[in-house]
């Protein structure tokens, strides 16, 4: 028996609901609802199955039935994940291994003589392989047989978390894999550390640590030679920091352009340079330059994400916009292309011998006239990485809103506030009176368009809102702002606890009678600053709530399907005695 089905025995037998047994297990309903349908298990030890046992028998007592206790219950479901943590095979595990090497799913479904779509059925997890043993060995078989390039071997050392000499034999990497791909051991989130530098992060606060205000653009021009090489991996350092201070330093306002597929291991290590080169780039963006950079997105999703989270400050200012070049997968050359203007940087070297690169630095006019050219005719090949709206492209963001919500398809959005369009007029004129705001026109404004964007979008599609509850003692520690990030206002409305409560309120009373919206109250902690608004299969908007509202519309496939499939909680709640225990040491 697998775990959903005991579930749902389980269900069945007390005659409750989701939102019941949500209720008394302090779990959501939407998680709940994943461990039903075996989209997800709880750890065999973890706190969410004890709460789930107890949820369980605490909703059999509420109904008369006395023969269903919480130990037993516990055991039951312990038994059923230990069991699958032995010998079971995790389709999760599969699908990121087909990701992350580009596998062709035609080619390998031939070589193990099975049906493309049935692989895929098998990746998803909606069916599980008649034969799990025979079938874990063809697929480590072909992976190791078929999977061997420096890239592949770097991005299965770090999908195995082990070293790439530890895998070079076929019989030791079948091994290795094959326990990964049995281990119940949770993958990590690879976006949530993303998603939490951006819920976390205050642009004011960056601004004061890296004395953003009172940076000054020298006026001195930077002595450097017209041209300058470079050679290996601590010269490539001292030419990038080089070429960021011709670009400030010189009269040019041209934007800079920036592409990198080098090997960047160890430049991760060096945290000395690494500052030097975002103080570098802060300079350019207080000067007022703006920045195209084209992200090498073909490596590790881990490795892709860890990348852009060190770009969140920077993709704050709204002068960045990021790109990235489609199934491009150079196995062979690392190549570095930088432009600003009048100064130009390249790069080159064979994959393996970073130590024998060759860098050219020009600040030539005709050189970095070429060098230009060839920046721009790269960026055209390029695609948006995610569109970045600040208060300077609100008309743009308007109309993107309105344009996509003629087009068919459901949405899933995990909210840190209740939805404005769902705010009645008297509650949302009271809000507003007592925080004496003064755009009450523009927001009334902006709540209209709103409404009229989602009443067409539920003529044709589901849209499905998540929120997490707040008890009153969090909310006066942190409490939840209007959701106008779409108005770009300077100063945050923040609501008190019973508007809070009325707002939530309102949106459940909404979902009664409306057939396409779906309100789910999740009992754990989400997000606090921001909201994830997802057209499934199109597009993912990150947006910051709270001032200054900012918004990420992501189009990359494997980052807009991490959105789609993120899940709360994004941060686990902690027991009480957990803190306290805390405290007592410090």
């Amino acid at each position: 028996m697998k775990f959903c089905e005991c579930l749902n025995d389980y269900i069945e037998k007390i005659s409750c609901t989701g939102k019941e047994l949500a209720k008394n297990s302090n779990i959501s309903e939407a998680i709940i609802s994943r461990y039903r349908n075996g989209e997800r298990v709880p750890d065999a030890d973890g706190e969410y199955l004890r709460n789930l046992a107890e949820g369980i028998a605490r909703t059999a007592a509420e109904k008369g039935i006395r023969d269903i206790e919480a130990g037993a219950v516990l055991e039951k479901f312990q038994s059923l994940l230990t069991e699958k943590k032995s010998d079971g095979f995790f389709s999760q595990k599969l699908d990121i291994l087909i990701r992350e090497l580009n596998i062709n799913i035609s080619v390998f479904a031939d070589a193990l003589h099975y049906d493309p779509s049935y692989i895929s059925k098998i990746r998803t997890g909606k069916r599980k392989p008649a034969h799990q043993q025979e079938f874990l060995d063809c697929v480590c078989r072909y992976v190791a047989e078929n999977c061997r390039s420096e890239r592949e071997s770097s991005i299965l050392a770090s999908l195995l978390n082990c070293k790439e000499d530890k895998i070079q034999q076929k019989e030791n990497l079948q091994m290795i894999l094959r326990q990964w791909l049995c281990s119940a051991e949770r993958e990590e989130d690879y976006i949530s550390g993303f998603l939490k530098k951006v819920d976390e992060f205050n642009l004011d606060d960056y601004i004061r640590i890296i004395h953003f205000d009172s940076l000054k653009v020298p006026k001195i021009p930077f002595q450097m030679p017209v041209s300058r090489h470079y050679h290996g991996l601590k010269e490539m350092r001292e030419g990038e920091l080089d070429f960021l201070k011709t670009a400030v330093l010189s009269r040019s306002m041209d934007p800079l352009y920036l592409c990198c597929d080098m090997p960047v291991e160890d430049m991760a290590e060096d945290q000395d340079f690494s500052k030097k080169y975002m103080f570098g780039l802060a300079m350019a963006l207080k000067k007022g330059l703006h920045i195209n950079i084209i992200h090498n997105v073909e490596r590790p999703m881990k490795d892709m994400m860890l990348g852009l989270e060190n770009w969140v400050p920077l993709y704050m200012t709204g002068q960045i916009s990021p790109y990235y070049i489609k199934g491009v997968q150079n196995e062979i050359y690392g190549h570095l292309h930088y432009s600003a203007g009048t100064v130009a940087m390249t790069g080159e070297c064979i994959s393996g011998h970073h130590d024998m690169a060759h860098y050219y630095l020009t600040n030539n006019r005709e050189e970095a006239e070429f060098y230009r050219k060839n920046a721009e005719f790269l960026l055209k090949k390029a695609k948006p990485l995610m569109e970045i709206y600040r208060d300077q492209q609100k008309l743009e963001l308007e109309k993107f809103l309105e344009e996509d919500s003629r087009v068919p398809g459901s949405r899933r959005r995990i909210l840190a506030a209740p939805p404005l369009f769902l705010l009645p007029e008297e509650l949302l004129n009271r809000i507003l009176d007592r925080c004496n705001v003064k755009a009450k026109r523009e927001i009334k404004e902006y709540q209209e368009k709103e409404k009229q964007r989602m009443e067409k979008i539920f003529l044709h599609s589901r849209v499905t809102d998540e929120l997490s509850e707040i008890s009153e003692k969090e909310y006066a520690e942190h409490p939840v702002a209007l959701p106008v990030a779409g108005c770009f206002l300077e100063e945050n409305i923040l609501l008190n606890y019973e508007e809070y409560r009325a707002c939530a309120e309102a949106a459940e009373k909404y979902a009664k009678k409306q057939e396409a919206y779906e309100f789910v109250s999740a009992r754990v902690r989400g997000f606090r600053n921001i909201q994830i608004n997802c057209h499934v299969g199109k597009w993912c908007m990150v947006s910051k709530n709270k001032a200054p509202s900012i918004h990420f519309v992501i189009y990359h496939p494997k980052l807009r399907h991490a959105l789609e499939n993120v899940y709360l909680p994004i941060r686990d709640e902690e027991p009480e005695q957990e803190d306290a225990d805390r405290t007592d040491i410090k």
